[in-house]
């Protein structure tokens, strides 16, 4: 745990570890290079699943020497090589003996199936320390205190998020299985620094807060953090969050296999940094594995050294995203940065009119609209066997109904200029569409199967 015995020189830094945030590129390309050797070299010797997948290639260690020796030799590992092995003995990549394990979850199964997942006490304090780096940066400080909302459950993300609070000293206020109103009861008594949960749950928690006269963008929430679901890399959720809260938005952005590998730092421009010290990412051509270059869009390809009960080398994350091996947005930081976060998912795009469309870009452009609201859904249908796409959005409640066909029009030109194609567009009163206490549904596809 941090504490003031760091002495002043440690609270003077703006950076958490300015030795490795401000390492050059090519530092840290070779700081890369030797653990990933390190790592495959601890897989192949421990876990039988990575054993399998590299003789099945012909691959041995010492093959890989070089960045294209990794890029071409090492093969991709994916959700399915964990599930199937899991299958055949329980928990996949076990690269460590039962009794080094002091830790067992397993994910939300938010892609159709749960993946069983053990940690030794190092996952544990790699997976806690990385939060500190962003809430560092950010302003928070030990001693601060940290408000999480929901049960723990199944979502991993909480239980990493409750090790880096414990990690970096924060005081932390469990709030699972309060209501609302007593959730919105103890922020408002013990005043956290910091609130978490989901996008969809923090914007009831401030809407229902002021309908009991409560106001939290006057209250002690300086910091928010929203996961679980898209939120604060989307322009239009954002701004609404920020403004019920009064608070900065510090998005996250992880799996629950890996842990948080990106977070934001204290420019907030608009993405999230490479969490260098403990992870290695590229963005990959889906179709040829290939890296792609600086400003393209690709592949997050992750490899974590917080994860040594059950390796993660190479693994594909399915998410798009635009990365730069450096961004100049003044916050001090070297390590890689993904604009705009995720982007879409290489398994869900739809083709309209003959143009590749993914949601996330359409929930997007949403927020350039300012009259619009953060309520929104996206209906897919295939009528006479051609995809379409209805975005349907709630106007704020400040606009007058004879506004929406005129924001209808703005909106769908917005998406003819950015997307090069034409979709159905529905503005609707405020307050006319479900409001979800946890997760809210945004898409819904509607095609026959």
């Amino acid at each position: 745990m941090l504490t003031d015995t760091y002495g002043k020189a440690a609270h003077a830094s703006k950076l958490f570890s300015p030795s490795t945030m401000t390492m050059s590129r090519e530092a840290l390309d070779a700081r890369h290079l030797s653990r990933i050797r390190k790592l495959i070299q601890f897989a192949y010797e421990h876990s039988p699943l990575h054993r399998r997948i590299y003789d099945a290639a012909g691959l041995k260690p010492r093959d890989v020497k070089t960045w294209d020796d990794f890029h071409r030799k090492v093969p991709f590992t994916d959700k399915s090589d964990y599930v199937q092995d899991q299958d055949k003995y329980g928990i996949a990549a076990m690269a460590q003996d039962d009794s080094l394990v002091s830790s067992y979850f397993h994910t939300t199964g938010t892609t159709g199936r749960f993946l069983h997942e053990n940690y030794g006490e190092y996952d544990i304090v790699r997976m806690s320390s990385i939060y500190a780096y962003a809430w560092w940066d950010c302003g928070l400080r030990p001693g601060n205190s940290i408000f999480i909302n929901h049960n723990f459950g199944f979502w991993l993300g909480l239980w990493h998020m409750y090790w880096g609070a414990r990690y970096f000293g924060l005081k932390i206020f469990s709030a699972g299985g309060m209501t609302t109103d007593e959730r919105i009861d103890a922020i408002h008594e013990h005043r956290p620094d910091m609130v978490v949960g989901t996008p969809t749950y923090l914007l009831r928690l401030a809407q229902r807060a002021r309908e009991r006269g409560i106001d939290f963008a006057k209250g002690s929430v300086r910091f928010i953090t929203a996961g679980g679901e898209p939120g604060l890399n989307i322009p239009v959720t954002r701004r609404a969050l920020e403004e019920a809260w009064g608070a900065v938005g510090i998005d996250a952005y992880g799996l629950s296999e890996v842990g948080i590998a990106h977070m934001e730092c204290s420019g907030h421009a608009g993405g999230v940094h490479v969490m260098e010290d403990s992870f290695h990412s590229f963005s990959a051509d889906p179709e040829t594995g290939m890296p792609v270059a600086d400003g393209e869009v690709g592949e997050n390809i992750v490899t974590a050294f917080t994860h040594m009960a059950q390796p993660f080398i190479k693994y594909r994350t399915h998410d798009l995203v635009r990365r730069y091996s450096s961004h100049n947005h003044g916050c001090g930081w070297n390590w890689a940065f993904l604009e705009g976060g995720v982007l879409g998912r290489t398994d869900f795009m739809v083709v309209i009119k003959g143009v590749n469309v993914y949601p996330t870009a359409v929930e997007n452009l949403i927020g350039t609209v300012p009259e619009l609201s953060n309520y929104y859904e996206i209906h897919i249908s295939r009528p006479n066997g051609v995809d379409a796409m209805l975005v349907k959005v709630e106007a704020r409640p400040h606009v007058p109904q004879e506004r929406f066909a005129g924001l209808s029009e703005v909106l769908s030109k917005t998406y003819r200029e950015n997307l090069g194609v034409t979709l159905d567009i529905e503005i609707v009163p405020s307050e006319t569409m479900t409001r979800y206490q946890l997760k809210t549904k945004r898409i819904f596809d509607n095609r026959p199967r």
